[in-house]
């Protein structure tokens, strides 16, 4: 009995005393007053340097704000100046040659006033290799040095199916070589009307095309000139049911100019 009172005793003050630490380290913080408001004077000089590097780096950008400006603007200068050189060297190297070329050896067909005559025969290939024929008489009339306008009239004829067309033209050329053997690109506007079996006789199957062109002329008689040529649609509306679908045409013409003498 008494073994048993002591055994209660010891137990009773054990648990007393856990009781009264557990107490003390409820009271006591996790961080302590002091290392809280270092860290809140650390923060603070971590934002006073943030602040202070950033105007500084403001302070300097605006004073490297004038030298930049000046450095652009000297690019710029160069880069001017650059651009003017190349101009001046294509000038001299291909724009003066050719000029003087046609100075000394051209032709006085291409010279303002001139009016020329001409035919031309091209053949093409259409959808699923069918073959057609074009014929394409013109007349055209030097506005300025190389640069001419003028009409034309064209027919095509399909050879492996009925169709064909009629069409009237306006046209440009430029000849940037103007001496015995030429050359030159052209632009057109056509328009006309097309023909084929399953067309009826009485619809207007109308169509209209922009063409591009480059081509070469070379002199054969006083003012007579043989050019060949390749064409192509840039623009191309028609009738579905005529089956035009044409393709690039190879052409080779004569032109007559006349209104200046010959050299």
């Amino acid at each position: 009995m008494k073994n048993l009172l002591t055994t209660t005793a010891m137990l009773t003050l054990l648990s007393m005393t856990a009781m009264a630490q557990n107490e003390n380290n409820r009271e006591r913080p996790l961080i302590k007053e002091e290392t809280k408001e270092r860290v809140r004077e650390k923060a603070q000089d971590v934002k006073e340097d943030v602040r202070e590097g950033a105007e500084k780096l403001k302070n300097r950008a605006e004073d490297r704000a004038p030298e930049v400006k000046e450095e652009l603007k000297e690019t710029g200068q160069q880069v001017k100046e650059a651009s003017q050189e190349v101009k001046e060297e294509v000038r001299a190297s291909i724009v003066e040659p050719t000029r003087q070329r046609n100075d000394r050896y051209g032709l006085p067909w291409y010279d303002k006033g001139s009016v020329f005559v001409g035919s031309s025969i091209g053949v093409g290939l259409g959808s699923n290799n069918g073959l057609y024929l074009a014929l394409d008489p013109r007349i055209g009339y030097f506005f300025q040095q190389g640069f001419m306008g003028g009409v034309r009239l064209g027919y095509d004829r399909r050879l492996s199916t009925s169709f064909r067309s009629n069409q009237f033209g306006l046209f440009a050329r430029y000849y940037p070589f103007r001496t015995r053997i030429s050359s030159f690109v052209g632009a057109g506007y056509n328009f006309g009307r097309e023909r084929a079996s399953n067309v009826a006789a009485d619809e207007k199957a109308r169509y209209n095309s922009i063409n591009l062109e480059v081509g070469i002329q070379f002199y054969l008689l006083r003012n007579l000139g043989l050019e060949g040529s390749l064409e192509t649609n840039y623009y191309d509306r028609s009738n579905p049911l005529a089956g035009r679908n044409r393709g690039g045409r190879a052409r080779v013409g004569v032109n007559y100019y006349f209104g200046r003498s010959s050299r």
